[in-house]
């Protein structure tokens, strides 16, 4: 090959890899806003779209990775052009075999990444993923599900909760003001929060049959200590 060929190789390489990356990463931002944007209309995607966001962002760390990878090997090729241009060098074939492994190898990953994240099942998928965990479990799902509207209704007799307006009172934000006001711990919270993730799954039409019977009792522990607060107070 010659050095000239060889050279418009090796600087238009890069510049096409940052092209590429620098749309894809645009693309997937406006993706990540879309998916804020489906919480706000429905507070009880909140786990699922956390799950989405982790995912795409890996998939964007992944991405960049390899394409800081790809750009650094084509201008150190670009640094060595005239060496690799002298027909006697045994090393030109297998460095532009590398060269050309790694930028394919980049456009195929972005690419897929890409299809995987615009893909109508996405969310979907995501979701599958998560209820995975919640498979077995010995309480009916509906009974677990009459357990937590049972919380709900015991959090929403809270003076201080009534007084919120119902579009910040989201299940999150009232376990987090559970807190704040020494109704609930923060371990009881962080297993609320759990607890509202496998909620939020089965109301999303995941097959969650059954849940852990230890969870749905925690639930109801905790839905008792919120009532006994209430009484309290009042």
């Amino acid at each position: 090959m010659e050095k000239d060929t060889m050279y418009w190789l090796f600087t238009t390489a890069p510049q096409a890899v940052a092209a590429l990356v620098g749309i894809i990463f645009t693309g997937m931002f406006f993706m990540a806003e879309s998916i804020d944007n489906r919480v706000r209309a429905d507070q009880s995607l909140t786990e699922i779209a956390e799950a989405a966001k982790t995912a795409l962002y890996k998939s964007m760390r992944a991405v960049a990775v390899l394409a800081a990878i790809t750009i650094l090997y084509d201008l150190f090729l670009v640094a060595f052009v005239s060496e690799l241009a002298d027909k006697d060098c045994c090393w030109t074939e297998w460095l532009i075999i590398i060269f050309a492994a790694l930028n394919i190898s980049i456009i195929y990953l972005a690419l897929l990444y890409v299809f995987q994240a615009v893909s109508p099942n996405y969310f979907d998928k995501i979701a599958a993923n998560l209820s995975r965990k919640y498979k077995t479990g010995e309480v009916d799902s509906q009974e677990f599900i009459n357990h937590f509207i049972a919380f709900e209704r015991a959090v929403r007799n809270i003076p201080f909760i009534q007084q919120m307006n119902d579009q910040y009172a989201s299940i999150p934000v009232i376990i987090r003001m559970l807190v704040s006001h020494e109704i609930i711990d923060r371990d009881e919270a962080g297993q609320m929060f759990e607890i509202n993730k496998i909620r939020n799954l089965i109301v999303h039409g995941e097959p969650i049959e059954k849940v852990d019977r230890k969870i749905d009792e925690t639930l109801q522990e905790i839905t008792n200590k919120v009532i006994e607060a209430t009484q309290r107070r009042q």
